[in-house]
């Protein structure tokens, strides 16, 4: 196996889903999205949004959930960390950019990788690493540039991320998804390195694309880690891209000083709930360090009784592995001529009462005051989105530190 390093260094009928959201792919080098520059000024107006109070609220009712455990931060570590990599611009894996430029790999074998190695300056006993490779609309979606092999390895002796001694963590053959995440032993270490060997069968002329690489540490006990089963709305919602931004874990970041969630996108274009029911344990499978399944299902059902089975067994599978669901109420849509949302409300409320679970937010009362914010009538437009975004850290309070 070769490597050859390139180095950067940052200081209740008829619904449907519209899925008119699109993929895209860049060419080596191009840039697709403009970079916004956010200052200190954006993160104030942030921190004002989240402090006013939202206009529509809900509560379970009688069935009010015990307090539960309180989550414990695992901060994140690698935004603007040394970087170096088999190909140019590995900064970008360490941007904090989603959805916009992002490193390319080219077409990777087993005898020529293309790698990233990340160089942390501080000691950590574990982390977790998370990739992702957004231009991929659904979670198993591939072709737009996602692994199919690929390694994760750690180094303490290490001097430019290619030469050293390498400890394997995980070893990963027939990936199917965009992005997942991976603990990692820490202890001594001081390098990471993704080392993608495969990709798909049908893949883009240009090969491997990855927008980020996050580390978070996990050494204290940190369990700060969420993932988003839902339809097209999740998928769009929560990749955020700069035009969807503040983000569920930039908006937590605001509301819990401390805190930075690490977040996988399992949303899925057109997912019906009796279609999620048959994914949810693969999905947790593939991130089996996940906390929290925040679940926003319903827009594509059409049958009651098969929703609210459908859901009740996704709770039942969630709890049964020793996770959290929050389940939103379906937002409100104007694409139809008359409102089928409020009866699977109906459902979601039902269930969430019968369960004793931590009420979701209520996206059916905030876009049903807003409807201008429905891009073509199901879909949050980009300002939607950031409020889709912050409704879900609202709601999530219940899991953090007062």
């Amino acid at each position: 196996m070769r490597f050859g390093a390139s180095v950067n260094c940052l200081k209740v009928t008829g619904v449907r889903d519209a899925h008119g959201l699109q993929s895209h792919v860049m060419a080596p080098g191009g840039i697709l999205s403009t970079r916004r520059v956010r200052s200190r000024f954006a993160l104030l107006a942030l921190g004002a949004a989240l402090a006013t109070p939202a206009t529509a609220t809900w509560a379970a009712g009688p069935g009010d959930p015990a307090p539960p455990a309180k989550l414990r931060p695992n901060p994140l570590v690698s935004l603007g960390a040394w970087t170096t990599g088999s190909r140019p611009d590995t900064v970008r894996l360490v941007d904090g950019r989603f959805r916009g430029a992002t490193w390319g790999g080219g077409h990777p074998t087993p005898e020529q990788p293309a790698w990233a190695a990340i160089r942390l300056q501080r000691r950590y006993r574990k982390l977790l690493l998370t990739w992702t490779s957004s231009h991929n609309h659904g979670y198993f979606e591939q072709f737009y540039g996602a692994p199919r092999d690929y390694r994760i390895e750690t180094s303490a002796d290490s001097t430019n991320g290619e030469d050293g001694h390498w400890v394997l963590a995980a070893d990963v053959k027939e990936n199917p998804v965009r992005s997942r995440a991976h603990a990692v032993p820490f202890e001594g270490q001081r390098w990471v390195r993704m080392v993608v060997t495969r990709l798909p069968e049908k893949v883009n002329p240009w090969g491997l694309f990855l927008d980020e690489i996050e580390l978070h540490d996990l050494s204290a006990g940190g369990d700060d880690i969420w993932v988003f089963l839902g339809d097209s709305i999740s998928a769009g919602v929560f990749d955020r891209a700069d035009e969807r931004r503040p983000s569920f874990a930039e908006s937590v970041a605001v509301l819990h000083p401390g805190f930075t969630p690490a977040m996988i996108n399992a949303g899925l274009p057109r997912l019906r709930s009796w279609e999620a029911i048959d994914r949810v344990d693969e999905v947790l499978a593939l991130n089996p360090e996940a906390t929290v399944v925040a679940l926003t299902l319903g827009s594509n059902d059409a049958d009651l009784d098969k929703l609210r089975d459908a859901l009740g067994g996704i709770i039942d599978k969630i709890q049964a592995a020793g996770k959290i669901p929050l389940l939103a109420r379906i937002p409100y849509q104007t694409k139809y001529d008359q409102d089928y949302v409020a009866v699977k409300n109906q459902v979601i409320d039902q269930l969430i009462r019968e369960r004793g679970l931590i009420p979701g937010p209520d996206l059916y009362g905030w876009f049903k005051a807003r409807p201008d914010r429905l891009h073509d009538g199901l879909h949050p437009d980009d300002p939607g989105s950031v409020d889709m975004s912050r409704e879900f850290a609202r709601a999530a309070a219940p899991l953090y530190p007062p």
